[in-house]
C-alpha cells in the first residue's frame, strides 16, 4: 500500500481473479463496446461473468450509472394492500466496474434529491447502499467531454469505493470509502505496494488527459459564471435560434447522469387490484409541466429548452451549491438536432460581450 495506505497495485491477471471474488457475492457489471448505427463505438454495461474479458478503452460509458440506482421504471406500491407482497427494494448487491469521474460526481446531485431527510426515496436509498462503485480514470476523452469547464477532472476524486488507473502491467487501485478499504483488505494477496514510477506514470497520464480536455474546449471558455450569464440572457431572443433543430426526443435528458425527474401513474395489476409505477420523465416534453385545466408555465418548446440550462446551471447552484451538470457530454452525442450545450453557452456569452448587456 502507498499514498497514506490508499493506493495499491494489482496485475492485469490478478484483476480478473479479483472480479471473480467480487462476482461470488454480487452481480458485477462492466462496460463493453457496441457500435452505433453510424458506426461509432460506445460503451454500455453488461453483466460480467468468470472467463469474460474485461475491456476498457479509457473513456466514459454512454450509459450513466443512474440507470442502476434510479431505475427507468419501477413499481412502488400495490393497493388495496391486502395480501399483496411488498414492492421489490432491490437488496441484491451490485458492483459497477469502469464508471467515469463524471458519473462519480453526478451522485451528489442524485443524493441531494433522493436522500433528503424529509423526502427520502427508499428505492434509491436501498440501491445506493447495495451498490459498490469501481471507477476508472479516463485516458481517451471523447470530443464531447467538457468536465474541466465544470471544475471537474477526467479522473475521480470522490464518489467511488475503489478507483482504477491503468498502468504498465495492471492497475493502481485507490480506495475511496471504508467499503473499498475492506474489500482490498479481504483480497490483500492480490495487491502489492506500487513503485514510485507507477505513481508518477499515473499522475503524468492524469495531467495529460486533463490538458486534452482543456485544449478541446478552449474555444468554449466564458467571460462570466454560468448563473451570471443565464441571469443576463434569460429573456434573450437568441434562445429561439438555438432551439430551432430540437425535436423534443429527450435524448439529452435521458442520458444525463444528473437528471432525476419522474412520473407516477396508476394502472391495473396483473394480480388484481392496482399498482403505482414510477418512471423517468423529462422537462423537454410538453406534458411535463402541464397543470389542471391544461395550462403550463412552459408551453412553448423554447421555454422548455431554456429551462434545462437554467435548472442545471443557475437554479441548482443556488439551491445546492453546485451545478447539475458534470460535463460528460452525453447530451451532445445523443442530440438528434446536433445541439451542443457548449456552443449555446458560448453564443450567449459572445452576445453579452458584443451588445454590452449588463445584469441589472
Amino acid at each position: 500500500m502507498n499514498d497514506n495506505n490508499r493506493v495499491s497495485f494489482i496485475s492485469e491477471s490478478d484483476f480478473g481473479r479479483f472480479l471473480e471474488t467480487l462476482n461470488s457475492g454480487a452481480r458485477v457489471f462492466a462496460p463493453y463496446p457496441a457500435l452505433s448505427r453510424e458506426g461509432e463505438e460506445s460503451y454500455f454495461y453488461e453483466p460480467w461473468s468468470p472467463g469474460k474479458p474485461f475491456i476498457f478503452r479509457g473513456y466514459r460509458p454512454a450509459q450513466p450509472i443512474k440507470s442502476f440506482l434510479f431505475k427507468g421504471r419501477v413499481k412502488v406500491a400495490e393497493y388495496p394492500s391486502g395480501n399483496q407482497p411488498a414492492p421489490d427494494f432491490a437488496r441484491e448487491k451490485t458492483i459497477i466496474v469502469g464508471a467515469a469521474a463524471c458519473d462519480a460526481v453526478s451522485l451528489r446531485s442524485l443524493d441531494a434529491v433522493f436522500l433528503d431527510e424529509a423526502f427520502t426515496d427508499i428505492f434509491y436509498r436501498e440501491r445506493r447502499n447495495n451498490t459498490f462503485i469501481i471507477t476508472a480514470d479516463c485516458v481517451n476523452p471523447r470530443s464531447a467531454c467538457f468536465c474541466t469547464q465544470l471544475g471537474n477532472a477526467p479522473y475521480p476524486k470522490t464518489g467511488f469505493d475503489l478507483n482504477m488507473s491503468a498502468v504498465e502491467g495492471g492497475y493502481l487501485i485507490e480506495t475511496g470509502s471504508e467499503k473499498g478499504s475492506e474489500v482490498v483488505r479481504k483480497n490483500s494477496p492480490l495487491f502489492s505496494a506500487p513503485g514510485e514510477n507507477l505513481l508518477r506514470a499515473r499522475d503524468d497520464q492524469r495531467s495529460e488527459t486533463t490538458r486534452i480536455v482543456e485544449r478541446q474546449n478552449g474555444d468554449y471558455s466564458l467571460s462570466k459564471s454560468f448563473p451570471e450569464l443565464l441571469a443576463i440572457q434569460r429573456e434573450s431572443d437568441s434562445w429561439f435560434g438555438h432551439v430551432r433543430t430540437c425535436v423534443e426526443c429527450g435524448a439529452c435528458l435521458f442520458s444525463c447522469p444528473t437528471c432525476h425527474c419522474f412520473l407516477l401513474y396508476d394502472q391495473k395489476s396483473n394480480r388484481g387490484g392496482f399498482e403505482r409505477v414510477k418512471e423517468w420523465d423529462v422537462c423537454i416534453y410538453a406534458g411535463f409541466s402541464r397543470m389542471a385545466g391544461g395550462s403550463s408555465p412552459r408551453l412553448g418548446l423554447m421555454e422548455r429548452f431554456r429551462h434545462r440550462y437554467l435548472h442545471k446551471l443557475e437554479y441548482y447552484p443556488k439551491n445546492f451549491g453546485f451545478e447539475a451538470c458534470t460535463g460528460c457530454g452525453r447530451c451532445i452525442e445523443g442530440c438528434m438536432g446536433k445541439i451542443d450545450m457548449r456552443k449555446v453557452l458560448k453564443a450567449l456569452d459572445t452576445e453579452t460581450i458584443e451588445t454590452g448587456t449588463k445584469h441589472e
